[in-house]
């Protein structure tokens, strides 16, 4: 199958506000989904905190081809938990036109969002335009991951991709705050060279959003925990305003970047919302 010329390109909104039940489970109050993206039913699957919901955003295609421009917007009610996740890594198909996708996560107060996105896998001769939008209150927790591959290195296709863009803006109460902004064109500048992702093939970032908390001890552990990984490259930076911290990574190889992130989360787990581990297996 050629997806450039075969499948039609699609424009689609899934919209997903959650509240506080009368039991504290945190539930799905409104939801308005269209092909090719939808959600699972809420599913409760951590040991120590039954109220939290966990939702996986499933799209049967796959990934994004060229001209899509999907938007996800999720918002939280006040005194809910969500973590938030995708079926599986999503892949850039080729074609002239680019792809996009847009989320929005607004985070109520007194709530937490833990979001695992998943690895952008670009395919060559691939765009994509990635923008996500974290909007958070004083009293919110987020903590976000994301990560993209050098493309589909299986098939030989390290960085032969047109270009990669992700801007991530972050907003507490409201304002605008901090925005990091990563973008690749191998075509224009080999992303392999020193100062880049020196010759590393997977980029990652976590952000710890915590307006009010003192994460100086959590980026001192994470230093540690990067430094005992072999394979492994970053550094914590805290943001502006005290709202929170940005992990930025590089790794060589897809399972040691699925064992730092797993390592990552459960610090940040136990310092910011003191819980245990979780391996929800979605």
């Amino acid at each position: 199958m050629n997806p450039t010329t075969t499948v039609a390109t699609v424009r689609s909104l899934l919209d997903c506000t959650l509240v506080r039940g009368r039991t504290g489970r945190t539930q799905v109050a409104s939801l308005h989904q269209q092909f090719p993206q939808r959600v699972t039913v809420p599913m409760y699957a951590d040991p120590e905190n039954a109220s939290a919901a966990f939702l996986c955003i499933q799209n049967p295609t796959g990934g994004v081809f060229p001209g899509d421009d999907l938007t996800t917007r999720v918002a939280t009610g006040d005194g809910t938990h969500l973590y938030l996740t995708y079926q599986s890594a999503t892949q850039v198909f080729a074609g002239d036109e680019g792809a996009s996708q847009t989320t929005t996560i607004d985070v109520g107060a007194g709530s937490v969002v833990e979001y695992d996105s998943k690895t952008v896998i670009p395919h060559a001769d691939s765009s994509y335009r990635q923008v996500t939008e974290v909007c958070v209150r004083n009293t919110s927790v987020f903590i976000g991951w994301e990560s993209f591959a050098s493309g589909r290195i299986g098939h030989g296709e390290r960085f032969s991709y047109r270009s990669l863009t992700a801007r991530t803006d972050v907003r507490l109460d409201g304002l605008l705050t901090a925005r990091d902004t990563v973008h690749l064109a191998p075509h224009e500048s080999d992303p392999r060279g020193p100062g880049v992702l020196g010759g590393q093939d997977y980029l990652a970032t976590m952000l710890v959003l915590a307006p009010g908390h003192d994460l100086s001890e959590l980026a001192r552990d994470v230093h540690a925990a990067l430094d005992a990984t072999d394979g492994v490259s970053g550094a914590a930076s805290a943001l502006p305003d005290e709202v929170g911290l940005s992990v930025r990574l590089l790794a060589h190889r897809a399972p040691v970047l699925h064992r730092v992130h797993r390592e990552l989360r459960t610090l940040v787990r136990r310092s910011v919302l003191r819980l245990g581990p979780l391996d929800p297996r979605m």
